[in-house]
């Protein structure tokens, strides 16, 4: 195999389908599980700030 192999062709046949699923797949749960993350750590500090905010108004 030359140095200056192109990177297709370690995804070429059945293992190749199997390999670009599973990258697909992990990007997949790795974005739901940051949006996931950004929601939590939303309403915990919208929470804190209503904590803060006064409540005589």
């Amino acid at each position: 195999m030359p140095v200056t192999a192109s990177l297709s062709s370690y995804f070429v046949g059945p293992m190749g389908a199997l390999i670009m699923s599973f990258i697909s797949m992990s990007i997949v749960f790795l974005v739901i599980i940051g949006l996931m993350l950004v929601m939590t750590v939303t309403g915990k500090v919208a929470a804190m700030l209503d904590k803060k905010a006064p409540e005589g108004k």
